[in-house]
């Protein structure tokens, strides 16, 4: 059996990119900053507007890019997931194979359907909107879960988009469990505030069946926690989290490692799109963990990769980019 440094499990999405006005969403029905879940004819509808305008294709999914992120800073990574046997499905397993990520879809046949899309709509001041059409990728639950792999791994990352669905909810539980009665890490991305909204309850079974390490953001820690202010939220965190990490846009991360709270800053940077921040924290913060790094070093490794990303376009590192994060992440780790 081989050993991961990283398990995760999540939606699989093809994300497609482009550039649209205000107008456009306005004209279109499109809800602004918000991720919006679809059907198949309405995701066609939209896409063959923008079809001269697309940017950027990639394999994606919130935890895809968290764990693609993890996995290109030298993290040896598992990913499950479902996709269809259709051309998007077989581009998602080739862009995987290509980031060097092993995943259950390397030994399973790919069955018919439709592979999810996200549609990732970037206006002019560089706020993302997202329209969602998951495709066969909603039916991940318990039979693409690899309980030897996840044993076996460092840290098991899991996607909260999952918990929308019974299928989905079944596999995170069975993760977190796993994960309790092996004593590994288990991580999760809240992914969206209106999804903690409507299952709170749900995340809290989860937190309880064996989840140590929460991500989420300033808008998923209030509802999360239902306080009146972000102060109140953290302490509320600190009381029922074993170990979190908020982020909080420009302002940096608050991040709780049980015993010390870090505030850390974010560079400065020229904002262009803030698609994949979220992710790249993750993923990178991750990836420090698992070199042993303390929070607060990994907080200001995920601050400066993420900083990088919003100051490019595309949910992914830029080869240059790439190699700026690395030197620094190299640097940050042998500080230690």
């Amino acid at each position: 059996m081989n050993h991961f440094d990283l398990y995760g499990i999540g939606n699989a999405l093809v994300d497609v990119e482009t550039r649209v006005t205000d107008q456009f969403l306005s004209e279109n029905n499109v809800v602004k900053g918000c991720m919006t879940l679809v059907e198949a004819a309405r995701q066609n509808e939209l896409l063959d507007q923008l079809r001269q305008k697309i940017e950027h294709k990639s394999c994606g999914g919130s935890l895809a890019n968290s764990t693609i992120a993890t996995a290109n800073f030298g993290s040896k990574c598992f990913y499950s997931c479902q996709v269809a046997d259709d051309e998007m499905g077989r581009f998602f397993h080739r862009d995987l194979v290509h980031q060097s990520i092993q995943s259950n879809l390397d030994s399973t046949p790919l069955p018919k359907g439709d592979t999810g899309t996200c549609l990732a709509m970037i206006t002019p001041d560089a706020d993302r909107t997202m329209n969602t059409f998951l495709g066969i990728g909603g039916q991940v639950g318990p039979i693409q879960v690899n309980l030897d792999v996840a044993k076996n791994a460092k840290i098991c990352f899991l996607e909260g988009y999952l918990i929308s669905s019974d299928c989905g909810k079944e596999a995170l539980h069975l993760i977190a469990k796993h994960c309790s009665d092996n004593g590994n890490i288990c991580a999760l991305s809240m992914s969206d505030p209106m999804l903690v909204k409507y299952f709170r309850d749900d995340f809290l079974a989860l937190i309880k069946e064996g989840l140590n390490l929460l991500f989420m953001n300033e808008d998923e820690a209030m509802e999360l926690t239902q306080a009146d202010n972000l102060d109140n939220a953290i302490k509320w965190l600190q009381t029922n989290i074993k170990q979190f990490v908020v982020t909080c846009g420009s302002k940096g991360s608050l991040s709780w490692d049980g015993k010390t709270l870090f505030k850390t800053p974010v560079p400065t940077i020229n904002q262009l799109d803030t698609i994949g921040a979220g992710d790249m924290f993750a993923g990178s913060f991750i990836h420090a963990l698992l070199q042993k790094a303390s929070f607060d070093v990994a907080a200001t490794i995920a601050c400066y990769c993420a900083s990088l990303i919003v100051g490019q376009y595309g949910s992914r590192l830029e080869a240059q980019n790439q190699e700026k994060a690395k030197a620094f992440v190299d640097h940050m780790l042998s500080q230690q």
